[in-house]
């Protein structure tokens, strides 16, 4: 079940005045994301805007609405990488799985020795191999 968002007042700081966002036509709007996702990988996107108030004329800026994105689509890379070592041989160039990927040599051969460290995946990296154990 969705949670049903309060919609908040916009007030004026100069007279006190106060209305919703949907009661007054706006002048300007734009968006701003948030800079960091929430547990499930999702980011708000808040919607802004500046009105003109009704009583003293003074512009105001305010919150218009603001929902959240759906998400991540789709396995990590983390995920992939532990897949397609679950899948291959006991031997496997790092080449093949970089360009599967598109990510860099160095990055991956960095990404491996981190899970392999962590103890998310088992083998050995020997002349640009992977070697499951």
């Amino acid at each position: 079940m969705a949670k049903k968002t309060k919609i908040k007042r916009v007030n004026c700081k100069k007279c006190g005045e106060s209305w919703l966002p949907t009661e007054v036509p706006t002048n300007k709007e734009w968006t701003k994301v948030a800079p960091m996702p929430d547990s499930e990988g999702r980011v708000t996107v808040m919607i802004m805007a500046t009105w003109t108030c009704p009583s003293c004329g003074k512009s105001t800026m305010g919150l218009k609405g603001k929902h959240k994105d759906e998400g991540t689509t789709g396995p990590s890379k983390k995920e992939l990488i532990v897949e397609f070592i679950e899948k291959a041989d006991k031997k496997f160039l790092l080449t093949e799985l970089a360009a599967e990927l598109s990510l860099s040599e160095d990055n991956l051969e960095k990404a491996l020795q981190a899970f392999i460290k962590m103890k998310a995946i088992s083998g050995k990296i020997e002349n640009e191999y992977f070697i499951k154990e």
